[in-house]
């Protein structure tokens, strides 16, 4: 892949071909009569095929002839009346998901030559699986000479909080094991379901049934670890994340003093191999890693690579992930030294896809900004800021293919909540804030983000939070934000308007006393416009958090770090089905 690999939404038809309209489905269930099957009321009838006489066909057209040896015609009989038997299995099954999806179904794209036939359906996802990483945690504890300088992880302590809203009929958190370590509860006449827990022994599993897709109906949640004492000083903090088979990481430096721990968790039953791809600084093209480029991640557990090690010495590095037919969930664990000095840790989740725009939604409160940028074409960059007054030009950047790019944005302007990044080439894009105290640090890393109608946001332990809510579109935009507390109970509501190019700021804890979690929705409705009509529309708000932790704060230590909003957008798949009759074995 040469732009973004990144979680798909499979809501692009592929080679750009729009599903027709679909046929009505007669009582067998057929979408009209472009279904040729074998024995199917209405349809057209077909010549009754002997697979014991192969004279019939005429295999030169598809492969070259070879004569079996004569001692090898009972096998190959046998062999076609296994193909015969299966084939008509392969029917069967075909009329069934006919059958079950023929409302949905349509006719895409045929071959031309009668034998087979592509259909295709945009369905509703009603099973939602969300991985939530473990606590940070230092590459390497082992201890080693006087005890004054050995490594620690001091103090950490950490929760996880996930909920479900919409249409549930079930939830819960495993590990990765299998094993069911929650239940996701609803409070009294509430509309989520939560859970919450700490995540100091190892990663968590949600999972969720739904009864329909719709906007404002899915699943999200946050993991956030911190530290007064050790070398973990400070706050570190993700949201949860899905799976998929392609992903792009943005990934701080890899110099001495940096760690950087690629964990890929496979929750599947079958081992994943994923292959690894990555750019740096120090030249244009792909890098030779030193490790090696393909890992097998066994089913039911995570392997970590360590990054610093496969590509050493780069000032920022882009990987790309490839996990082929088994969707994996992926952070990478950053930690930064400077001899006995803690200077910050946090998590990287995958980036947006490449786009010639890119939102990084929150840079409120991130001190000193750097930012990352990477194009697999060469491409000229407009950095802006969006503020509550509109959209500020920031930089002019030129970006060189295939490699990383990093820029000085200097300190973010006060009234500046978000950053805009557009190219004249798909780009990827992301900010690295560091705020210094000293003989302590802590950095945050806020990454790119794609639009959608409605979001939520997940703030697990005792966090002070700046909700960013922005809106780079030309058009004006209104936002409903309705705040709960950890047991998922309402405790206030409130609308927020952002005009075109902007963004604003809000602390949850305004809307609603002990305000854990928000649900962000567009409910624009401008100039008349139908709700049907707004919700064709292409969605353009951007939700995220920048977060400090109260323990952190009154140690009076630097303590800093961002939750992304999760889209709760309807989730739909795209699924495909050929009938070809030219298969005979």
């Amino acid at each position: 892949m040469s732009d973004g690999m990144h979680a798909s939404q499979d809501n692009q038809y592929h080679d750009g071909i729009a599903p027709q309209a679909a046929e009505p489905c007669d009582a067998a269930g057929t979408a009209g009569n472009d279904m040729t099957n074998p024995g199917m009321p209405g349809a057209p009838e077909q010549p009754i095929v002997d697979f014991d006489d192969d004279s019939q066909f005429d295999f030169t057209q598809a492969m070259p002839a070879i004569q079996a040896p004569p001692e090898r015609s009972a096998t190959t009989k046998r062999r076609l009346r296994t193909a015969r038997t299966a084939t008509a299995a392969i029917v069967s099954a075909g009329l069934l998901v006919a059958a079950t999806l023929c409302a949905t179904i349509a006719p895409w794209r045929s071959t031309g030559d009668g034998t087979s036939t592509v259909y295709a359906a945009q369905v509703s996802r009603t099973q939602q699986q969300a991985y939530c990483p473990q606590r940070m945690a230092l590459a390497d504890t082992a201890s080693y000479g006087d005890s004054a300088f050995q490594v620690s992880e001091g103090n950490i302590a950490s929760q996880g909080l996930v909920a479900a809203t919409g249409s549930v009929t079930g939830a819960s958190l495993a590990n990765l094991a299998g094993k069911q370590t929650a239940q996701l509860q609803a409070a009294d006449s509430s509309s989520l379901s939560v859970a919450s827990a700490s995540m100091n022994d190892a990663s968590q599993l949600a999972n969720a049934t739904f009864a329909d897709s719709a906007d404002g109906t899915g699943m999200f949640g946050a993991v956030a670890s911190w530290a007064t004492q050790g070398d973990l000083e400070g706050l570190s903090a993700t949201q949860c994340v899905v799976t998929a088979t392609q992903q792009r990481f943005v990934v701080p430096p890899t110099q001495t003093g940096w760690t950087e721990q690629l964990v890929i968790a496979n929750p599947g039953t079958t081992s994943a191999a994923v292959d690894l791809t990555a750019w740096g600084t120090s030249q244009q093209g792909s890098l030779s890693l030193a490790t090696d480029a393909t890992v097998t991640v066994q089913a039911g557990s995570e392997t970590v690579v360590n990054l610093s090690a496969a590509a050493n010495a780069q000032r920022g590095l882009v990987v790309d992930l490839d996990s082929h037919t088994i969707p994996v969930a992926a952070v990478v664990r950053s930690v930064s030294m400077d001899g006995l000095n803690p200077n910050g840790s946090d998590y990287v989740t995958a980036s947006a896809a490449a786009s010639t725009t890119q939102i990084v939604p929150t840079v409120a409160s991130l001190g000193d900004a750097t930012l990352t940028l990477f194009s697999m074409d060469d491409a000229d960059v407009t950095v802006s800021w969006l503020t509550k007054d509109g959209t500020k030009t920031a930089q002019q950047v030129k970006v060189y293919s295939q490699q990383v790019i990093l820029t000085d944005l200097g300190s973010v302007p006060d009234g500046a909540y978000a950053l805009e990044a557009t190219s004249s080439s798909p780009i990827t894009a992301q900010v690295r804030g560091t705020r210094d105290g000293g003989s302590q640090s802590d950095f945050a890393i806020s990454g790119s983000q794609d639009a959608a109608r409605v979001f939520g946001v997940a703030l697990p332990g005792s966090l002070s939070t700046t909700l960013v809510l922005s809106n780079p579109s030309d058009a004006k935009l209104t936002a409903a934000i309705t705040a709960y507390d950890a047991s998922g109970k309402k405790v206030g509501a409130a609308t927020m308007s952002l005009a075109a190019g902007a963004s604003t700021v809000v602390d949850p804890a305004k809307i609603g006393s002990g305000a854990a979690m928000a649900i962000v929705q567009d409910t624009t409705d401008a100039q008349g416009t139908t709700d049907a009509d707004a919700a064709a529309s292409e969605p353009a708000l951007h939700v995220a958090a920048s977060i400090s932790q109260t323990d952190v704060s009154a140690a009076s230590l630097q303590g800093i770090a961002v939750i992304e909003g999760t889209s709760l957008d309807a989730a739909t798949s795209l699924v495909t089905a050929m009938r070809d009759q030219r298969i005979v074995s």
